[in-house]
């Protein structure tokens, strides 16, 4: 079922073009998380002199750490493929010591293969320090590039909707810490900064950057461009345009959606002409005092003015209604590539941009479901975190490797199916191998995709709406809700 799930993508799509061939779908890498409590590790020839082969994707962890320019310079137990293996098992056992996180991850190891006895918490520790700075960000992508299949859900337009947005997350209290990762006025403990490009439908994370939060989101989503395909749409949110990033993520060929602030000097555009369904075709033009900016921002006084571009901008309200007949009125602007007003009408540019808010389900689900809230990263160094940070990313993406392969076996939207049911079953699930052998039991995978099948499905059919910041959670509650969208004329200036 796994490999069923993770091969149907039509030859062609963008989400074909966003998958790469890393092997076998029943990876090792699926089985270490997979396994959880008591999961065996597999007893090879490739290490050690055929005593030992950790529960682990090698194809993928080995290009990864080969890409980044790790080498074990000496035999351990711990080499660079285990320790790898260990760090996802830090991550999917948030709460959980060195110590039982290796018992989970080596417990069927033939004891006299290993000299000395198992390795202990504090070897993981020696061991996560002989990795390369940048190891477990290259296998991370290596992985995500193995991308599940994105069924019609994940479209409009024909094009898969993808969606940047960022977060941050709570480091530990060190001194070393602190002194690269910045601590927010009043806090307790330094953040790092995480801006992710993840896929609507499936919710998989495609590509990260993390830094300091004192680093902004635009800062990090320009080292993302590149991520970007033809054949898909991007949304984001308000923050992210500039005039010179819209015309360079334009140049990767993808489609964006993007929304714009309602301020009259924030969008640098005239009106060309209205369009029948209300939007409007605009000309964007740097200004001179954009232009200055950019050049002092920059530092070269030569930079030239960018060149005119024409956008499309769709501006509407989105009233809120609860059951107790109570509104409340929000303006949006959506500034597109998506010229055409027949093939792409603007009600339903309107519609399509609610689907970035994809990507703050993500979020909660990485930093709740997955870390466990108010639980900071265990790193102690700059290193240690950013290997925590990209091990956190692994593990949820093939969390939702499983998620999708379930909802492939009910044919469902990945929607219906419970993330907290599948974190906890993978934590769960006990197979235990062979303490002489370390044989594994056939088919573990397609056994927990079973049982994720089994549970109760989420309900797709509310519109509900819950409180964001502290205030309004100490005010309002969680209500049902409907939505209508209406169409504006935007007032921006006439071109000359």
């Amino acid at each position: 079922m796994l490999q069923s799930a993770m091969s149907r993508i039509e030859p062609g799509t963008a989400g074909h073009r966003l998958l790469a061939d890393h092997g076998d779908d029943k990876s090792r890498l699926r089985r270490t998380v997979i396994a959880g409590p008591g999961g065996s590790v597999e007893v090879g020839d490739t290490m050690l002199g055929g005593a030992l082969a950790a529960v682990a994707d090698e194809a993928v962890i080995t290009a990864g750490l080969a890409a980044a320019g790790h080498t074990d310079r000496r035999c351990r137990v711990l080499t660079g493929l285990v320790t790898v293996t260990a760090v996802l098992g830090l991550c999917l056992f948030r709460r959980e010591s060195y110590d039982l996180v290796l018992a989970r991850v080596l417990p069927a190891t033939p004891a006299q293969v290993l000299d000395g006895g198992p390795p202990t918490g504090q070897a993981l520790s020696s061991a996560r320090a002989r990795l390369g700075a940048n190891s477990m960000r290259v296998v991370f992508e290596h992985a995500a590039a193995v991308m599940p299949a994105a069924g019609a859900g994940s479209y409009a337009f024909e094009l898969l909707l993808t969606a940047f947005d960022g977060t941050v997350l709570d480091l530990a209290a060190t001194g070393d810490l602190a002194a690269a990762y910045a601590t927010p006025t009043g806090g307790k403990y330094p953040q790092a900064r995480l801006v992710t490009l993840v896929t609507c439908g499936t919710r998989w994370i495609i590509a990260a950057a993390q830094d300091s939060s004192a680093r902004s989101e635009q800062h990090l989503v320009d080292r993302l461009a590149d991520a970007l395909q033809p054949g898909t749409l991007n949304l984001a949110d308000r923050n992210f345009f500039s005039m010179a990033r819209w015309i360079r993520f334009t140049a990767t060929g993808a489609h964006l959606a993007w929304r714009v602030k309602n301020g009259a000097k924030s969008l640098p555009a005239r009106i060309i002409r209205i369009l029948p369904d209300g939007s409007a075709l605009l000309r964007l033009r740097e200004s001179d005092s954009m232009l200055s900016y950019r050049r002092t921002k920059a530092g070269d006084t030569s930079l030239t003015r960018l060149p005119d571009t024409i956008a499309r901008l769709v501006e509407f309200t989105l009233t809120l209604t609860d059951q107790a007949g109570k509104t409340r009125t929000t303006r949006f602007r959506i500034l597109t590539t998506l010229l055409d007003d027949e093939q792409y009408p603007a009600e339903q540019i309107a519609q399509t941009y609610a689907q970035r808010w994809q990507v703050e389900i993500i979020y909660l689900r990485l930093k709740v479901t997955l870390r466990g809230p108010g639980t900071r990263l265990r790193g102690q160094t700059p290193r240690l975190a950013e290997q925590e940070i990209y091990g956190l990313l692994t593990v949820y993406n093939t969390l939702v490797s499983l998620a999708v392969a379930a909802a492939v076996t009910l044919d469902v939207d990945p929607d219906e199916i419970n993330f907290a049911a599948v974190v906890a079953l993978a934590r769960a699930a006990t197979r235990p191998g062979c303490t002489r052998c370390g044989h594994t039991p056939d088919n573990p995978a397609d056994n927990l995709i079973t049982t994720i099948a089994a549970q109760p499905r989420n309900r797709t059919d509310r519109q509900r709406t819950s409180p964001r910041t502290t205030t309004q959670r100490r005010i309002e509650r969680t209500r049902n809700v409907s939505y209508t969208i209406t169409i504006v004329t935007p007032d921006l200036p006439e071109s000359d």
